[in-house]
């Protein structure tokens, strides 16, 4: 008994992560963001879209809208297509329109369906 209350009552230690590894960590994972960035165009130019999704997914939202408004419009289409509904219409709401329309028209028409329904649903909240 007195061997646990000894290792409650210990004072735990407690140490904040260094200036200089946070900054590291953050450079690494710009350098990841990039690195994703790349590896989809690179994939989505080669055809290879469904390679170009997951690491489309793994990416931060305002990456994966950067990334759709920069590369061709007919890639945008393709890659958001086979992309889950509700990544599809939260992506839509931060797309500029002209864009939102070719993706949300080239959708199959029960993908399109679902997708307008989540987007009139989050407008109303």
């Amino acid at each position: 008994m007195e061997l646990m209350n000894n290792t409650l009552n210990r004072p735990q230690q407690v140490t904040a992560p260094s200036v200089r590894s946070e900054a590291r960590s953050e450079s690494r994972s710009d350098e990841s963001a990039e690195q994703d960035v790349v590896t989809v165009r690179r994939a989505c130019g080669r055809g290879e879209y469904d390679a170009a999704r997951l690491r489309f997914l793994r990416m931060r939202e305002p990456s994966q809208v950067r990334l759709l408004e920069d590369i061709p419009r007919s890639e945008a289409v393709r890659l958001a297509g086979g992309l889950p509904s509700y990544t599809v219409a939260r992506l839509c709401e931060r797309v500029p329109k002209n864009l939102r329309r070719a993706i949300v028209q080239a959708l199959p028409e029960g993908k399109r369906h679902g997708v307008s329904v989540i987007l009139d649903y989050r407008r109303r909240i």
